[in-house]
């Protein structure tokens, strides 16, 4: 049987974690699983690129940058902004920037 202060602290819990807010975090960290997008992400968090220069920053091919800056855009988190012939992504959603910048506070670069 759950007593007064512990099923306080499950109904505190219930309210502050709710399966909306639970979606949104998932469907944020989910974005930023994969390997390229996440590369992607970080190098947007400094400023707009190119699908060209974003294959030269990541290492991936055309198609699969391609690709993730799709689902990105789609999913909201992107934008792109056409200058003269080019096409440049810039990120939409500050809470990935946010999360990239505490991200780095806890995995610093390694002196190698």
């Amino acid at each position: 049987m759950v007593d007064g202060q512990r099923l306080e602290l499950i109904e505190k819990i219930k309210s502050r974690f709710s399966e909306d807010r639970c979606s949104q975090v998932e469907r944020m960290m989910s974005i930023m699983s994969n390997q390229v997008r996440f590369h992607i992400l970080c190098a947007l968090n400094f400023e707009a690129f190119t699908v060209t220069e974003l294959v030269e920053i990541t290492g991936a091919q055309v198609s699969n940058v391609s690709q993730q800056l799709k689902m990105m855009t789609l999913a909201g988190y992107l934008e792109k902004e056409r200058k003269g012939k080019q096409i440049y992504y810039h990120l939409k959603e500050k809470r990935i920037s946010q999360l990239i910048h505490e991200l780095e506070d806890m995995f610093p670069i390694q002196n190698q």
